[in-house]
C-alpha cells in the first residue's frame, strides 16, 4: 500500500527571520563541537581498553567486570540517545553542551578515584550518557544545519574528533610513565572534557540553529513517522549497530589478545592508536569520497572493512596480521560513523534528522552487550576468539545487506 501522508506533514518554511551566521562563524562552531568530540574520544573506548589491563590488576577484577564496565559505557550512549534530541528541541544547544561537560568530568573523576567495582560501572555509566549529550547527535546537528553541503564537514567532525583516538592511549603511556599510575590520566581527562563542553557552548551561543543557512535546506524531507515505516532506515541502522558492536567488543579486548599473544602492552597500545589513525583517516575520507560515490558505498566498505578486522584476529598473530587489523579495523570504524550519518541525510534528509539519528543510536544500545559476552567467554574459555568468529559472520550479513540496499520513495498523497 501507498504511505499516505497528510498535508500537515508537508514542511513549509517562510524565509528565516534571523540573519544566517557568516562562513567564518560556521567553522568556529563545527571547530567547538569537534574539539569536544576530540576530548571525548581520547577519554572513552580507545583509552579505557588501553588503560583496562592496569585498572583490573590494581583494582582485583574479572575480565566479566571489566567487559561489564564497557557494556556500561555503551548501553549508557544507546539509551540515552533520545536525551539530546528533548534537551536541544527544548532547552537548546547551549545548554545540552553544558551538560555535557558537566557529566564528562563527573564520570572521568569517578574512574580517577575509583576504588571499587561501583566507582569503575558508575563512572563508564556517566561517561556514557556524555558521550550522547555531548558527542555525534548534537556534533551532527550543527553540522547539519548549519551546512548545505555537509558531507565535508561531517567528514571535519568525524576525522579530526577521531584523532582523539589516538592521542587517548598515546597520552596515557605519556602519563604513566611520568606518574607510573593510572589514576592521573583520568584526573587530566576530567578537567580537559570540562573546560571543552563549557567553551564548545560558549562558541555556538547566539547561532540561530534550525534553518541557520540557504533557503535550499528548507525542502519536504521524510517525517520521522515516515522514515520508520519503511525497510532501508532498519538496514540503516543494523549496519550502524553491527559496525558498533564490533567496534566497541574489539576497542575493549584487543589489547588484552594482543598480550596474550606475545606483544608488550606498549605494543599492543601503539597498535590501537594506530587503528585510530587510519580511523581519522578513514572519516576525512569518507567526507571526500561520499560526495562523489555516494553513503550506501561508503556503508559497504564500513561493514566489510570490519568483518575483515574480526576475523583477522582469528589468524596467528605476524606483521601481516596486525598491519591487516590496523588497516581494516581503522578504516572501517572512520568510514562507518560517517557513512551512517551521511547516509541518513541522503536518504531521509534535514527533515528531522535530529530525531532519526538519535532513534539509530537508541536502538544501536543493543552492541553494548558485545564486550560483556566477551569478557564472560574469556574467563570461561581462555580466549576471545569465539566472539570474534561471532562478529565476523554478523558482518558478512550486514555487507550483503547493505550492498542490495536501495533509496526509498516518499509518496505523498496529500
Amino acid at each position: 500500500m501507498p504511505l499516505a501522508i497528510s498535508s500537515e506533514d508537508i514542511l513549509v518554511v517562510t524565509p528565516a527571520d534571523q540573519t544566517a551566521p557568516s562562513t567564518v562563524r560556521r567553522y568556529f562552531a563545527l571547530a567547538a563541537v569537534t574539539a569536544l568530540y576530540f576530548f571525548l574520544m581520547a577519554g572513552s573506548f580507545n583509552a579505557l581498553g588501553v588503560v583496562l589491563p592496569a585498572m583490573v590488576a590494581d583494582m582485583k577484577l574479572s575480565w566479566s567486570d571489566a567487559g561489564f564496565g564497557f557494556t556500561l559505557l555503551g548501553l549508557a550512549c544507546g539509551l540515552t540517545s533520545p536525551l539530546p534530541a528533548m534537551a536541544i528541541r527544548r532547552f537548546g544547544i547551549v545548554a545540552t553542551l553544558v551538560a555535557a561537560g558537566v557529566l564528562l568530568a563527573l564520570g572521568f573523576a569517578l574512574l580517577a578515584s575509583a576504588s571499587s567495582k561501583l566507582q569503575y560501572d558508575l563512572g563508564t555509566l556517566l561517561i556514557g550518557c556524555a558521550f550522547t549529550i555531548g558527542g555525534t547527535v548534537p556534533g551532527t546537528y550543527v553540522v547539519a544545519n548549519l551546512f548545505e553541503e555537509s558531507s565535508r564537514p561531517m567528514g571535519i567532525y568525524f576525522g579530526v574528533g577521531g584523532l582523539g583516538s589516538i592521542a587517548g592511549p598515546l597520552f596515557y603511556l605519556g602519563v604513566n610513565s611520568v606518574f607510573h599510575a593510572w589514576r592521573p590520566f583520568w584526573w587530566l581527562c576530567a578537567l580537559a572534557t570540562g573546560l571543552c563542553g563549557v567553551a564548545a557552548a560558549l562558541v555556538v551561543r547566539g547561532i540561530p540553529f534550525g534553518h541557520a543557512h540557504d533557503d535550499t535546506i528548507r525542502t519536504a524531507g521524510w517525517p520521522a513517522r515516515a522514515a520508520l515505516s519503511v525497510p532501508a532506515f532498519w538496514v540503516i541502522v543494523a549496519s550502524y549497530t553491527g559496525c558498533l558492536a564490533i567496534s566497541t567488543t574489539l576497542h575493549g579486548f584487543s589489547v588484552q589478545h594482543f598480550t596474550e599473544h606475545g606483544l608488550s602492552s606498549a605494543h599492543a597500545a601503539e597498535i590501537m592508536s594506530l587503528v585510530a589513525l587510519f580511523a581519522a583517516a578513514g572519516s576525512f575520507l569518507a567526507g571526500e569520497v561520499g560526495r562523489i560515490m555516494g553513503a550506501r558505498v561508503l556503508t559497504v566498505a564500513a561493514t566489510g572493512a570490519m568483518t575483515l578486522a574480526a576475523f583477522d584476529l582469528l589468524f596467528p598473530q605476524s606483521s601481516l596480521t596486525l598491519g591487516v587489523f590496523v588497516l581494516t579495523m581503522g578504516l572501517g570504524v572512520g568510514l562507518s560513523y560517517v557513512a551512517s550519518a551521511m547516509l541518513l541525510l541522503e536518504y531521509f534528509g534535514t527533515r528531522q534528522n535530529l530525531e532519526l539519528y538519535a532513534t539509530m543510536c537508541l536502538i544501536s544500545t543493543a552492541a553494548a552487550f558485545g564486550p560483556w559476552f566477551g569478557g564472560a567467554i574469556h574467563d570461561n574459555t581462555g580466549s576471545f576468539r569465539a566472539i570474534f568468529m561471532a562478529f565476523g559472520v554478523l558482518g558478512v550479513v550486514l555487507t550483503v545487506a547493505v550492498t542490495f540496499l536501495r533509496r526509498p520513495r516518499l509518496r505523498d498523497e496529500a
